[in-house]
């Protein structure tokens, strides 16, 4: 069963307070994991390059924190590298703090139990 009804209204605005419109894309559904072979809507986020960049740098912030404290890393620390390369491609020759390179995954440092008070 769904966990969502397909006939409730349909968002497509700003976010308020952030550069961000999010909205749905009912005319080219993506393809999915889960069910097996099968499309759903899709969700889309449209920001401007800087924000894009800007949420690069937390992806990257929260996969180093996870890393430190002995998670794995997963595939989103993927998603925030595609995410600035996409939003340094988007901002063509301007120029803007958030599209800094990501630090060296090399240098995360490793929490142990009992590092953290």
């Amino acid at each position: 069963m769904a966990s969502h009804n397909l006939d409730m209204p349909r968002p497509r605005g700003r976010v308020p307070g952030v550069e961000m419109e999010i909205y749905i894309d009912w005319e080219d559904p993506i393809e999915v994991e889960d069910p097996p072979n099968s499309r759903r809507p899709a969700v889309m986020v449209r920001m401007p390059a800087y924000v894009a960049g800007g949420l690069s740098h937390e992806l990257h912030s929260l996969e180093t924190i996870r890393g430190a404290v002995g998670g794995d890393c997963s595939e989103w620390a993927q998603v925030a590298q595609a995410l600035l390369a996409a939003a340094r491609m988007a901002a063509g020759s301007d120029q803007h703090p958030e599209l800094a390179d990501l630090p060296p995954t090399a240098s995360r440092p490793r929490i142990m139990p009992g590092d953290i008070a």
